[in-house]
């Protein structure tokens, strides 16, 4: 007969347990949102315009959160209502209960935002890395898939439409640095680096129009349901 474990070693190995969890919480939750989304594309942003290290890191990090709470508002607030907020305060006698709380409007994030970008070949491309058959005559449904399995879908999607937002504000810029070299090249000007010349235009015309606001704006309606261009 196996012994039965003491009822205060159960209990610490679950605090223990409940502790690691609310110390991935934030990396955790940092996938589950559009935050690496908004990171990844203003970082494009800051190196498409040539300007190295400005703003720094720490600006762009609080501009990217400031963003993602814009964006998901409600299922934030319904997350934490749902269960983080008894966690955090340490009234909740459950904290497997408390998780699958908040998990829920997570979730129907996660699988909003994959429909919505497209992303069913990245869950898709998942489901077979963890040799989960897939019938394209009866895909899986929402229940069907846990979250060990959407949450790396949705963060690998959520880099991929980074990218692609990326790829497209670095058109304009990189228009500008190929006329102003052009425009060097044709002056016999070759000793100028192209840089000196492109940046105060890059700056200007980003300028002219407002396009922190513009790109910011776009970000948000991309998530809450447009089409950030």
């Amino acid at each position: 007969m196996i012994a039965s474990v003491p009822a205060g070693i159960e209990t610490g190995a679950q605090w223990a347990a409940t502790a690691l969890a609310v110390t991935l919480l934030p990396a955790g939750l940092a996938l589950c949102t559009c935050f690496p989304r908004m990171l990844v594309t203003l970082g494009i942003l800051r190196q498409g315009l040539g300007l190295g290290s400005v703003p720094g890191g720490l600006v762009m990090t609080g501009l990217a959160a400031a963003l993602t709470f814009a964006s998901m508002g409600p299922t934030l607030d319904a997350a934490w209502r749902g269960g983080l907020a008894s966690l955090a305060a340490g009234n909740s006698k459950d904290p497997s209960a408390s998780l699958r709380g908040a998990e829920t409007p997570l979730r129907t994030f996660m699988f909003d935002q994959l429909e919505r970008s497209g992303g069913g070949s990245t869950l898709a491309t998942v489901l077979r890395a963890k040799g989960q058959a897939i019938d394209p005559a009866a895909p899986p449904s929402r229940r069907d898939i846990d979250t060990m399995t959407l949450l790396p879908a949705y963060a690998l999607n959520e880099l991929r439409v980074a990218c692609m937002l990326g790829f497209k504000l670095l058109l304009p810029f990189l228009a500008i640095d190929l006329a102003v070299a052009a425009t060097l090249a044709s002056l016999g000007m070759f000793m100028t680096p192209p840089t000196l010349v492109s940046l105060p235009l890059k700056l200007m015309l980003f300028v002219a129009v407002d396009g922190w606001a513009l790109v910011s704006s776009g970000l948000v309606t991309g998530v809450t349901g447009g089409t950030a261009t």
